[in-house]
């Protein structure tokens, strides 16, 4: 099964086994782009929960309501998290987010798009 699904702020694609997220290029992700990002992964997977890749080497911004959305009502359903950074900004993001939140799944940035993919399979 694949699925796929696009708003203003990112591109789904869903497979058996992974939901990929690739953020949109120079948007501010505020608590409404949040909640319809969060809407929409939660739309496609239909209830089932799986790891998530989260590909945010174009985001430049994401206010701290956003941030505290995604960390808490955007877990729903996440069995395990990797962000894809392009450092120095987006390590930057996913940093702060992964310091101020407490992590209930799994959660880890990377550069290489391979390493990601190899830690989101090693959750089981």
């Amino acid at each position: 099964m694949k699925k796929s699904h696009e708003n203003k702020y990112a591109i789904y694609l869903l497979t058996d086994e992974l939901l990929h997220i690739i953020y949109k290029k120079d948007h501010c992700i505020d608590l409404k782009a949040a909640q319809l990002i969060v809407r929409d992964r939660m739309t496609l997977q239909n209830g089932r929960e799986m790891p998530v890749l989260c590909d945010i080497r174009e985001v430049r911004r994401v206010n701290k309501p956003a941030r505290d959305y995604l960390a808490l009502e955007g877990s729903q359903w996440v069995k395990a998290l990797a962000f894809l950074i392009d450092p120095p900004v987006t390590d930057v993001i996913s940093s702060i987010y992964l310091w101020t939140h407490a992590q209930s799944v799994p959660t880890r940035s990377f550069a290489k798009k391979s390493e990601a993919l190899a830690f989101l399979k090693s959750i089981k």
